[in-house]
């Protein structure tokens, strides 16, 4: 049954995904779909402190599902910093250390780079593909639509597949 508390997601989640679902007034899907998202350090900076007056920062502050959190070992953050940025690489620091958490991120060096730790991982398009077939929302493609028209660059195979598994093609 949709949204029974065992078949919650427990993510960690980077900026342009929070951001994104606020962008489009869909906030209120993580808070029925997931049982908590995580936010580390740098992506509640980006987020929240450099972001005041935009979209993601009075959902962040409610703290209904979103709760701050910082990996306990801050060495794998580091390393990742080599070739990511500090939100990526807090996210995937922390969902090593968070055991069958999802990585909520659509960067895609920082989705492959999880996916190499062995995490799953999950952008706004899957999450919403997730809350179509969960029952959660009618149509993505107008969703899909309002993204891109906020400037999040979705290629048209991604689109296409999102709709096909949605059942909207």
């Amino acid at each position: 049954m949709p949204g029974e508390e065992a078949e919650k997601l427990v993510a960690v989640a980077d900026a342009s995904s929070l951001i994104g679902l606020c962008w489009i007034g869909q906030w209120e899907l993580l808070e029925a779909m997931a049982q908590v998202v995580y936010v580390p350090a740098a992506v509640w900076e980006e987020v929240v402190e450099q972001g005041r007056g935009r979209p993601g920062v009075r959902e962040l502050q409610s703290g209904r599902v979103a709760r701050r959190r910082d990996a306990v070992d801050r060495r794998t953050a580091k390393a990742l910093r080599a070739t990511l940025g500090a939100g990526e690489a807090e996210v995937i620091a922390l969902a090593m250390e968070l055991r069958g958490a999802v990585v909520l991120a659509d960067d895609p060096n920082a989705r492959k780079a999880a996916q190499k730790a062995g995490l799953q991982t999950m952008g706004v398009v899957g999450f919403l593909t997730l809350a179509k077939t969960a029952g959660h929302v009618r149509e993505i493609r107008p969703l899909l639509d309002a993204l891109q028209a906020h400037g999040f660059r979705l290629s048209r195979s991604l689109v296409q597949a999102a709709l096909r598994d949605a059942g909207e093609s």
